[in-house]
């Protein structure tokens, strides 16, 4: 062997192997709840190795009980269904607008029940589209490795969500088009919620959570599927856009 010739390198030995995959390892929900924030690479790569889902998903969809509750209690119903009926171009009496108040309010439970399966339906949701999405593009993806990710992505939503509620708390009326304007981290502010609804609807998504979510959803679908993480970039890019624009049809359409 010459000076400048460096030797083969050896493959490495199964304990080697052993070795890395353990030191990958991130053993423990709470402590993956906390490694997504402080060690994401590391933390995705544990749950594409053994995917688990029930806590991220149980802590957001509590989070939708008391946020449905206080949300719910601060509304204003009577104005809010006035509105509506006006919109529709009927008038009604007083005596029947306190009643259909009164039976809303009773249906307050119901809200709540809804808070949480719209909760664990979107992020099913989410993950179903991801998995079959990886799937289109043979990527080597099961969905429980998707719905692993796509929890544990989802979790600065649900830490946005939490900085909500404190901030709604104080306040004595909440209104639910702008109550999302209330944490800055995203140019809805920019639009009339009321007045260019479209354009707020647009405006919101441009949102710093929302990148956030995208970066460790990018993070733990490369880890899952073994793919470069620029193509699972575009992949995950290219279903947000598609989502925002039908967040802005749908809102076009019930404006």
């Amino acid at each position: 062997m010459t000076g400048g010739d460096t030797p083969p390198r050896e493959p490495p030995t199964p304990e080697a192997k052993a070795g890395v995959e353990a030191e990958a390892e991130v053993q423990g929900g709470l402590a993956r709840l906390v490694g997504v924030f402080i060690a994401p690479a590391r933390t995705f790569a544990s749950i594409a190795r053994r995917p688990t889902w029930l806590l991220p998903l149980a802590i957001a969809a509590g989070l939708a009980v008391p946020l449905t509750e206080l949300v719910f209690s601060k509304t204003d119903l009577r104005g809010d269904i006035t509105r509506s009926v006006e919109k529709s171009g009927r008038k009604i009496p007083d005596d029947q607008l306190d009643a259909m108040v009164e039976k809303t309010r009773r249906l307050a439970p119901l809200f709540d029940v809804f808070g949480i399966v719209v909760v664990a339906v979107a992020t099913a949701g989410t993950a179903g589209v991801l998995w079959g999405a990886c799937q289109a593009f043979g990527w080597d993806v099961k969905f429980r490795q998707s719905l692993g990710v796509t929890t544990h992505a989802f979790l600065p939503q649900t830490l946005a969500s939490a900085a909500l509620l404190g901030v709604l708390w104080n306040r004595d009326r909440i209104d639910k088009t702008t109550m999302g304007d209330a944490i800055p981290t995203h140019l809805g502010r920019l639009a009339d919620a009321h007045a260019d609804p479209v354009g707020h609807a647009l405006l919101s998504s441009v949102d710093l959570v929302s990148v956030w979510v995208m970066v460790l959803l990018v993070l733990g679908l490369a880890a899952a599927a073994g793919a470069p993480r620029r193509k699972v970039a575009i992949l995950v890019v290219a279903l947000w856009a598609l989502f925002v624009l039908g967040k802005a049809g749908v809102t076009a359409v019930f404006a």
